[in-house]
């Protein structure tokens, strides 16, 4: 009894959304927004649709690819790619057109401008301490890069003394500067959050944080 109550609502669902893509244009979009995709070339992202007749896609934007570009009726799945990063300081929109039965549905696609990501996000330290190799993946320009954050005693650049809160990505040359980090003599854990911030011609003038990676340290048993 409880399978032929489920199979009826399934079938009654699917019904519905073929009725509802008729209604709409014979395109009845499941993804109506794709937010966030990455700066960098060769990312994707997968968009899901009803349509009620065979049907074509394509994108507005030389950054952003649809595979495939065309189907058949029915529930349907389109693979969105960036071909191109983003190098500017803005991000960029491009819209994906889905027509059917000689009416479409418009897909809006967000891609993010310059990036930096640190790689991998959470670094975990025994209460004994030790160093941290911290690394990061970034299209943009050194000079304009900075890490930083929040000034405390349990941890710091190596060989800095003054406990700085930030270094500029460009000290680094693409390489990574370690972190010391001091024996924990608590029993509760600690964190410590860093910042990757781009800036401008002025470092104080900060545009935007692209990533955020922790430095997590255990209690002492």
């Amino acid at each position: 009894m409880k399978r032929s109550r489920w199979c009826l609502v399934f079938g009654t669902v699917l019904l519905l959304v073929g009725c509802i893509a008729d209604e709409v244009g014979g395109v009845y979009l499941l993804t109506e927004t794709v937010d966030d995709m990455p700066s960098t070339k060769n990312h994707s992202a997968e968009v899901y649709f009803q349509a009620g007749d065979t049907w074509k896609a394509r994108s507005s934007a030389d950054w952003l690819a649809v595979d495939p570009s065309e189907g058949e009726s029915g529930r349907n799945e389109i693979v969105l790619r960036t071909v191109e990063a983003n190098h500017s300081r803005e991000r960029r929109m491009a819209t994906v057109t889905i027509e059917s039965g000689g009416k479409q549905q418009l897909l809006t696609v967000w891609q993010r401008n310059e990036y930096a990501l640190f790689d991998p996000k959470v670094y975990t330290v025994a209460a004994e301490g030790g160093e941290v190799e911290m690394s990061f993946t970034s299209n943009v320009a050194k000079d304009s890069l900075l890490i930083s954050y929040i000034p405390q005693e349990w941890i710091g650049w190596e060989g800095d003394t003054s406990k700085a809160g930030g270094t500029r990505a460009a000290v680094w040359n693409g390489r990574v500067r370690k972190l010391v980090v001091q024996p924990n003599p608590e029993r509760t854990d600690r964190s410590a959050s860093f910042l990757l911030v781009m800036y401008g011609e002025k470092w104080r003038t900060l545009y935007q944080v692209l990533d955020t990676a922790w430095v997590h340290q255990l209690g002492r048993p």
